[in-house]
């Protein structure tokens, strides 16, 4: 990043949480393109297979905290 970049960087990081999940939207907002529609369409099919999946108890679910715990070792982090 440039010099720039990394000044307005630090300084949203000082940001309290609300402010910087604000400003977080705003900046992707900014750089959202227009959506491709047959991704769309693709996207939605398997949002739809998935939930049909879960309906029908084809797959197990797991909470969040599981998969940090199980995923935290391999990337060095401790679960909270």
């Amino acid at each position: 990043m440039s010099p720039t970049a990394n000044q307005i960087l630090e300084s949203f990081l000082t940001l309290p949480l609300d402010e910087r999940a604000e400003l977080a939207a705003l900046l992707w907002d900014s750089v959202d393109e227009p959506a491709d529609e047959g991704l769309v369409d693709v996207w939605e099919a398997e949002i739809r297979r998935r939930i049909e999946s879960t309906d029908r108890g084809d797959v197990q679910l797991i909470s969040h905290e599981e998969v940090k715990h199980r995923l935290g070792p391999k990337y060095g982090k401790t679960s909270d």
